[in-house]
């Protein structure tokens, strides 16, 4: 035998192969290489039969650094090639020595998965398994699961997921899972959720900043506090357990609003200096002709007239050019005190509010509009005083409340010959994870209404002396600086703008909201299946969304619009939607929605009273979203998830053009309810890529039949 040879060459792969089981030693063995302070990829690893399991005969500190071996695919680094090693402390791997049976160098081949019956605990001692995060990777549980098995088995854990932490609570909370961490719904990022407003030329774009972020931060507060509901004493409780994280993430968005505020002040200093400069135009006109009338009537001297009505305008050159130099100065002075109020404005915010809803956010611009028109009033004051004669009874006040022209910026009209830019959609709000939402939302007018009724309550004069830094006298009585806002049936003599948990009989239940395309008029409503009792406290009716009823195609549409899925009941979670036009000219459906599908069902969204019974639409068939190529009609047929069997027809290339239902898995073609998403597949064996989604229409009501004869009883 080659190992009792005396003709060893002491060469691997010559001499004896030996392999070897080891486990990856702690973080402290190896804290420098892991952190990123060594040099390859080399492990400490203590090697069963060859190490003893004591650490005071042999410390971690004193094992052999084991190299991993790369597989083919991962790549050396060469070409800028290479993927990182995934071996964690506590690991089991295989290897082998490369001096042989010296066993100085060793090799690492491959790691072995773990299981759930491994604990994750800390180490205690040599080859007792032990948790592998360190503390350079640790994981809270909020946004991996804290399992660290890897099987491929019924209890492996799930993977993330893109819903947000709300929901995923949601769903853990619907499934009984919470405590699970093989069956934990995880969210796979912390932003996903969160909404971000693009690059947009509406005018109210800065304010539909200030509402998303506001949105962006009543969740993240939730987030924080675990979602805690109930008393106020309970909510406050869990607040002044974290104080610091909120503290942290008011900073963190009062610097994101701030940007969106300094528009606003900007705009409105300049509608109100564009304003201003005919105003003061037209008072001066009107001195010189009063002064100019007044003096010849006293001397009948043109001259002496005309030189007298321009000395009074001269007069009032310093005070205007004074006023024109202060505006820009007045908008920074706003801009620097704002911060503070928009922090104060963000903490009532946190402490009262435990759900979004969108009459806060236009509370809390309106509080923010306020405070700037206060503060701008207020400081323009001392430069209006001596332009009395000129203004004609000009306020600058009542102009900025009584207009939203006054605030919003001013959006570039466009000749008749420009063209609209590409970037300026029906919709500049993007929700990560999620897509592109519809931003409709209160008309600033009515925002600007309800900021004069907040502060019509508070009884604040704007135009008295007040801190403009501060909050006292400038914002106005608002809801969300009442701790009763997150209480059921919650009023103000602002209206309803309740703000706690969703209440499933004061919401709208699910809606389908259409826009973008450079259409209008699409109306649609979501089709339920898998209807069922709310999981939680029974509070209603729900279901997943396996259809789309279009009710009516709009028209003017060049490309699909967005379909956004909103349960207002906040509900459901997962549906998601898509549009297909008519780009034909010579078509009577030209530029109209002609079907919407559905791409994913979720769940749990909740049904309003009226539930219509659907069948599928027999004579259209399933929407055939792409057509494929190379299907045989003789040969090949489809099969639905109800057991249904289609027909296909197609053209020259095998492209299908149309489905017809042939058979039913209980006989007879017949009117089949729908309570599932319909899913197809395509038997065939030389076709490919065709998708179909299924059309349902509403039940049709039976016919009565023809009337052969009346007879007439006598009574």
């Amino acid at each position: 035998m080659l190992e009792e040879s005396l003709l060893k060459t002491n060469f691997i792969g010559r001499d004896g192969f030996r392999w070897w089981i080891g486990q990856v030693a702690p973080q402290a063995a190896q804290a420098a290489q892991i952190n990123g302070a060594g040099w390859g990829n080399r492990f400490k690893v203590r090697i069963l039969g060859y190490h003893p399991y004591s650490t005071v005969e042999l410390p971690d500190e004193d094992l052999p650094w084991a190299q991993a071996l790369l597989g083919c695919s991962d790549g050396s680094g060469a070409a800028n090639r290479g993927t990182s090693v995934k071996i964690a402390p506590g690991d089991s791997v295989l290897g082998f020595f490369l001096d042989g049976d010296n066993a100085q160098v060793p090799v690492i081949l491959g790691v072995f998965g773990r299981t759930s019956s491994v604990p994750s605990s800390d180490f205690k001692s040599p080859f007792v398994p032990f948790t592998g995060y360190t503390g350079r990777i640790k994981n809270d549980g909020s946004k991996l699961a804290t399992s660290q098995s890897n099987e491929s088995s019924a209890s492996s854990q799930k993977s993330a997921r893109s819903v947000d932490k709300a929901t995923a609570d949601k769903i853990n909370a619907n499934n009984g899972t919470a405590s699970d961490p093989t069956k934990k719904e995880i969210t796979a990022s912390g932003a996903i959720g969160k909404k971000v407003t693009a690059a947009s030329g509406k005018p109210d774009s800065a304010i539909q900043t200030i509402k998303n972020d506001v949105d962006n931060f009543v969740k993240k507060i939730s987030e924080i506090t675990g979602g805690i509901q109930g008393a106020v004493s309970d909510v406050n409780r869990a607040i002044g357990n974290v104080k610091k994280d909120i503290f942290r993430e008011i900073d963190n968005m009062t610097a994101s609003i701030k940007k969106g505020a300094s528009r606003i002040v900007q705009d409105m200093t300049r509608n109100l200096s564009e304003k201003l400069a005919p105003v003061l135009n037209k008072g001066l006109q009107l001195l010189y002709d009063t002064v100019y009338a007044t003096v010849l009537a006293a001397t009948g001297s043109d001259p002496i007239a005309v030189k007298a009505g321009t000395i009074a305008q001269a007069l009032f050159i310093g005070p205007v050019k004074k006023l024109s130099d202060a505006i820009p100065c007045i908008a920074n002075s706003v801009i620097n005190g704002i911060g503070e109020m928009i922090k104060g404005v963000l903490q009532s915010v946190a402490d009262n509010v435990t759900n979004f809803v969108s009459c806060i956010a236009d509370q809390v611009v309106g509080a923010i509009m306020n405070h700037i028109i206060g503060g701008v009033t207020k400081l323009l004051q001392p430069f209006l005083g001596a332009l009395d004669k000129i203004l004609m009874g000009f306020s600058p006040l009542n102009f900025l409340r009584s207009t939203a022209d006054a605030i919003l910026g001013i959006a570039d009209s466009l000749s008749c010959e420009a063209i609209a830019p590409e970037f300026n959609l029906a919709s500049n709000e993007w929700v990560i994870g999620k897509g592109s939402s519809d931003d409709v939302g209160t008309p600033v007018s009515e925002i600007l209404k309800t900021a004069n009724e907040a502060l019509s309550l508070g009884d604040a004069a704007i135009n008295t002396v007040q801190d403009i830094a501060g909050l006292a006298g400038s914002l106005g009585v608002f809801d969300f600086m009442n701790p009763s806002v997150s209480v059921p049936g919650f009023k103000s003599a602002l209206g309803r703008c309740y703000a706690g948990p969703p209440q499933l009989g004061g919401c709208g239940g699910t809606k389908i909201k259409i826009f973008g395309g450079n259409g209008k008029g699409g109306t649609a409503k979501a089709i339920f299946g898998a209807i069922g009792q709310l999981a939680n406290a029974g509070r209603g009716i729900t279901g997943s969304v396996i259809g789309v009823d279009l009710v009516n195609g709009g028209g003017g549409y060049t490309f699909p619009p967005f379909v956004e899925i909103v349960d207002e009941c906040d509900s459901g979670y997962g549906a998601s939607a898509r549009a297909i036009i008519d780009y034909d000219p010579d078509s009577p459906t030209y530029q109209q929605i002609t079907e919407i599908y559905i791409v994913t069902e979720g769940e749990n969204y909740t049904i309003g009273e009226d539930i219509t019974d659907y069948v599928p639409d027999d004579t259209k068939g399933p929407i055939i979203v792409e057509s494929g190529e190379g299907y045989n009609p003789e040969t090949d047929r489809i099969i639905d998830s109800n057991g249904n069997e289609y027909a296909i027809k197609t053209d020259d290339a095998g492209r299908i053009y149309d489905v017809i239902r042939t058979t039913t898995n209980n006989g007879p073609i017949e009117y089949q309810s729908i309570t599932d998403f319909v899913e197809y597949d395509a038997i065939t064996s030389t076709g490919s890529g065709v998708r179909l989604k299924p059309r349902l229409i509403p039940r049709p009501v039976k016919s009565q039949g023809e009337v052969k004869q009346v007879i007439d009883c006598i009574e």
